[in-house]
């Protein structure tokens, strides 16, 4: 089962077509819902190898080398953080302390998202405009550059917003039906998750840019893909727990 879900994490993420981001030469792509299923499925180990392996595979296959260890150790993180928060635990003190932290955490993600917004207002002085203009393709002129960042700004925006309603909805209305997997623990893991590769993506590519603004650009695309990646995993969970072969996970 973990070879079989490190390969379909590979043909989702290489094989389904997927969308380039210019801003870090990356791509969106819908390998992160195998990463949600094997992680849930079959826990926080498998969820690494296959998350790790899988998408750092379908790096070096799309010719994004230059991705693949970061990738390794984004995405492997991602399939073991939600693969710990998936599994319920009997402990009922490890189970405050694990859902305080990822609050915490996904409340951190406030903290960072405010200051990439703010980052884009005050740092983008005469020289970093010219670099922007230059980098772009798409960019021609200041307006341009003005229309991008606006644009990027009111994303994050959304995205601050946007994902704690997501959650607290998917809690109330999947709660009842599986409380298992749509426990708010496991939802927040994911979250956590989320956030993680956000973060780590963003990080990375400021290393690899030489500037912590280039990559500001990258942030709303990995999230459409996270929230992707969230949409096409709980059907498929659901679908799954329905079937006689499920107990065999």
């Amino acid at each position: 089962y973990g070879g079989l879900m490190t390969a379909l994490v590979f043909v989702a993420t290489a094989i389904i077509p997927h969308i380039p981001v210019p801003f870090t030469e990356g791509y969106i792509h819908a390998g992160d819902s195998m990463i949600f299923i094997t992680a849930i499925l079959l826990g926080w180990r498998y969820g690494a190898i296959a998350g790790g392996l899988g998408s750092a595979m379908a790096d070096v296959f799309l010719g994004y080398s230059h991705w693949a260890l970061p990738t390794l150790i984004i995405k492997g993180v991602m399939g073991a953080i939600v693969g710990f928060m998936a599994k319920e635990v009997k402990d009922k003190k490890t189970n405050q302390i694990r859902t305080i932290v990822t609050m915490i955490v996904s409340g951190g993600w406030i903290v960072a998202g405010l200051s990439m917004k703010n980052l884009l207002n005050t740092k983008l002085d005469k020289t970093m405009t010219n670099t922007l203009i230059n980098k772009f393709d798409q960019i021609t002129d200041l307006q341009g550059l003005e229309n991008l960042v606006n644009y990027v700004q009111t994303l994050l925006s959304v995205a601050l917003i946007l994902i704690p309603i997501v959650i607290l909805i998917m809690v109330i209305f999947f709660r009842k039906r599986d409380k298992e997997i749509f426990s708010f623990v496991s939802l927040m893991g994911m979250t956590l998750a989320g956030v993680w590769m956000v973060i780590g993506y963003y990080i990375v590519g400021g290393l690899m840019k030489g500037n912590m603004i280039i990559p500001i650009f990258s942030v709303p695309a990995n999230f459409i893909q996270f929230i992707g990646g969230l949409s096409i995993a709980f059907p498929i969970i659901i679908a799954l727990k329905k079937t006689k072969y499920f107990d065999s996970f």
